[in-house]
């Protein structure tokens, strides 16, 4: 009976994007944070989610979403910004990819470009409520978005093979 309620090809998917998003969190943390641009480190976390929510639909982009953002509020010490921001952009990207640009590599990085801007001028938001600087902040998200840019290529080849995998178990 359990058989018939549990779908191993589903849980075998959310593990394996589950080690795709702590993977991306690792480097993220450990490597990537030490390569500052003009001070500027990289923030492509929301790529990882922009790529599930492609591949996989705005309901796995909106879940893993909310994983990836709770872990990346951990990692920088936020309170819930990411963990309310990357659900929001994972499900979009889903919506997205379903009815309006494909899953290559030209439109994927597009709709990261537009999650980068998103998340850039979330993180300026208190800053700027605060009084801080419009035009220091819009150039600390300008270089952090273009410089996420490349690690968002990287991540898309993974999620591609995740997704593919699952297409063609479903074929057999």
């Amino acid at each position: 009976m359990l058989r018939s309620v549990i779908n191993p090809e589903k849980i075998r998917r959310a593990l394996l994007y589950l080690a795709y998003i702590l993977a991306a969190q690792f480097f993220q943390d450990n490597f990537f944070s030490r390569l500052p641009l003009f001070g500027v480190n990289m923030m492509f976390m929301p790529a990882a989610v922009v790529a599930i929510g492609a591949f996989e639909g705005g309901v796995w982009g909106a879940a893993l979403g909310l994983v990836t953002g709770f872990l990346a509020d951990i990692s920088y010490d936020n309170v819930a910004l990411f963990t309310v921001l990357f659900p929001v952009l994972g499900f979009f990207a889903g919506v997205l990819a379903r009815w309006y640009v494909n899953t290559g590599l030209f439109a994927y990085m597009a709709l990261c470009l537009a999650a980068f801007a998103i998340t850039a001028a979330a993180q300026s938001l208190e800053p700027l409520l605060r009084g801080g600087d419009a035009a220091g902040l819009l150039r600390v998200g300008i270089i952090q978005t273009l410089w996420s840019l490349p690690a968002a290529a990287a991540l898309y080849y993974p999620c591609r093979a995740v997704a593919r995998g699952r297409t063609r178990r479903r074929r057999r």
